[in-house]
């Protein structure tokens, strides 16, 4: 059990197993604070081998460190409400004073905002009355409708009756999780007489919080052996773990439309203790300044999105601290994804379990090797933000646009994406012709550096210079002139309404797509000879037959559709230079 591996198994394939792996990875970080001198540094990795969760050390827990362990700081705080206080001294989060704060935060930032106060200033005159960035998990938990704070305090509390003999009790701990193959049951029956020596109940109720994939009335994974009564049989030290990991990995959020809880568990692939927890804490602090009032949807997408962008924004600062910087600096090469629960509020006064997923981090970061390249994909992610977040999710259109973005983001699929993206074309118009001055759309560099990191094959493609003039083309057909004609400039030329709906549905077939093409550049290139000859101006550039040719080529290469989706997301995207009103 001294050692510098320890194992904790994948039983549940639920985010009740990452929840135990990290309350053991912050119980070993606290053994190393009581025992190094602050001048000393210690490496704790939690790494993905497939069966377990595997915690390493930079060096092994020595048995003698255990033996003259002092008594160790309850690692997770009691929930209380005001009036109450934590036995003991223990550390204890009071749900009614955080929400007080809170709201005074967001009160004074609204006045502020009013005053015109912005930016960075604004973010100094809020520092003092800043609440802590988990204020959502004390909120989370102190929601009496989850009916899990009763389980989570007295599994908490327990730890001050463990403290007269702690040493016994983290080695026991420490045995659980230290070969592959562990009984846990002979480990567990030792534990057991410690238990009953110090007044410990060695048995705890399942929460759903802490065990979603046993909530009451569903509790096994096959109908035969379901029981419609709670489960109180689960042994303390792995459920005081989960209670303990639970302020490390797991970020709620609440829904707009139906109020729902749904919680995101960070699934660790290969990542540092120490590099996670300064990204989880700009990540709680990206999340609790999100815009609020988001639906089930769209907290799914900017959950993975903000946390990209966390990782980065830590990885950028480490860099420029130190130059030997060794982690790996893509999101997707530390982090999994997010083990997604969804709470449904069922009754009047009880939130239920409904659903249970996964959400992949994309694999768009590849091989970052430089800041800038860190700096590039930082782009990437705040484009991608800011179009998601202009999309209105009540409409139905809407929702099915996040649909397709959000398999897009969690699975690589970019059949996904090009659906979204003719969707998406055809919303900008359509704002743009109901009044908004500006519209968020992709940049065609950032869409092309996106692509050539996960699609090299369509590299070809994109880089193509006839393919990029009558993406030019289509652009100039439709949300260029949309564009100014929304802000009152001369559009000299007509709105294609409906161009890409038209070249979607044709490019099913190679035939009809070429013959909808080369209408659409021959009436594109007609209207540029009128407009000079009329009013003695050009404001596009014409098409030219050689880009004709190339773009024909390509299509019998890599086939009408395929083309067709590519031409579509770079005519509905913009160009750097092409500047939109309010940047």
């Amino acid at each position: 059990m001294y050692q510098d591996i320890y194992y904790v198994p994948k039983r549940t394939s639920t985010y009740s197993d990452v929840l135990v792996a990290y309350g053991l990875a912050t119980l070993l970080d606290h053994i190393f604070r009581q025992v190094k001198d602050p001048t000393e540094r210690w490496r704790i990795v939690l790494e993905d081998n497939g069966e377990h969760y595997l915690v390493r050390l930079s060096e092994p827990i020595q048995e003698e460190w255990v033996h003259r362990l002092p008594a160790l700081r309850n690692p997770a705080p009691l929930i209380v409400r005001r009036g109450q206080a934590a036995a003991n001294n223990e550390p204890a989060r009071n749900v009614d004073e955080t929400w007080e704060q809170v709201k005074l935060w967001g009160e004074q930032r609204r006045v502020l905002v009013e005053q015109g106060v912005r930016g960075t200033e604004l973010e100094q005159q809020l520092r003092d009355l800043e609440p802590p960035t988990d204020w959502a998990t004390v909120v989370f938990l102190g929601d009496f409708r989850m009916q899990a704070d009763g389980i989570y305090n007295r599994i908490v509390s327990q730890w001050t009756k463990a403290c007269a003999h702690i040493s016994e009790h983290v080695a026991s701990l420490l045995a659980l999780f230290a070969r592959p193959d562990s009984d846990g049951n002979t480990t567990l029956e030792t534990w057991n007489k410690l238990a009953r020596r110090d007044g410990i109940r060695p048995e705890e109720t399942a929460s759903q919080l802490l065990n979603p994939h046993q909530g009451k009335g569903l509790n096994e994974s096959k109908a035969n052996a379901l029981r419609m009564d709670n489960i109180k049989d689960r042994p303390w030290p792995e459920e005081y773990l989960k209670a303990v990991g639970l302020w490390h990995c797991l970020a709620p959020r609440q829904t707009m439309d139906t109020n729902d809880w749904k919680v995101y568990v960070i699934t660790p692939l290969r990542l540092s203790w120490q590099a996670h927890q300064e990204a989880f804490t700009r990540f709680n602090r990206y999340l609790w300044r999100e815009r609020g009032g988001q639906t089930a949807l769209k907290t799914d997408i900017t959950s993975v999105l903000l946390f990209s962008r966390a990782w980065l924004d830590y990885i950028e600062a480490a860099w420029r601290d130190d130059d030997d910087f060794d982690l790996p600096a893509a999101p997707e090469k530390v982090v999994a994804g997010f083990h997604v629960a969804q709470f449904k509020l069922l009754s009047r006064n009880a939130y239920t379990m409904v659903n249970l997923s996964f959400l992949s981090m994309p694999a768009w970061g590849g091989d970052l090797r430089t800041r800038a390249d860190v700096v590039a994909l930082q782009g990437i992610i705040d484009e991608h933000l800011e179009v998601v977040r202009g999309i209105d999710e009540t409409h139905s259109d809407g929702f099915d646009l996040l649909h397709r973005y959000r398999d897009f983001l969690s699975s690589g699929n970019w059949d996904a994406f090009f659906d979204f993206a003719a969707g998406y074309g055809h919303q900008i118009m359509r704002q743009l012709n109901d009044g908004a001055r500006y519209v968020p759309t992709f940049t065609i560099f950032r869409l092309r550096r996106l692509m050539m990191t996960t699609r090299k094959d369509l590299t070809p493609i994109v880089e193509n210079i006839g393919f990029q003039n009558v993406a030019y083309a289509i652009r100039h057909s439709t949300i260029i002139p949309q564009t100014r004609k929304a802000n009152k400039q001369d559009t000299l030329y007509d709105v294609r309404y409906g161009l890409g709906a038209e070249l979607r549905r044709k490019g099913t077939v190679r035939d009809e797509f070429v013959a909808a093409l080369t209408d659409f550049i021959q009436s594109y290139n007609q209207e540029n000879v009128q407009k000079l000859e009329s009013k003695g101006q050009q404001l596009r550039r014409d098409v030219r037959t050689s880009d004709i040719a190339e773009v024909v080529r390509l299509i019998d290469e890599y086939g009408s559709e395929l083309v067709a989706n590519l031409l579509i997301a770079y005519g509905y995207a913009r160009e750097p230079r092409e500047e939109q009103p309010g940047e």
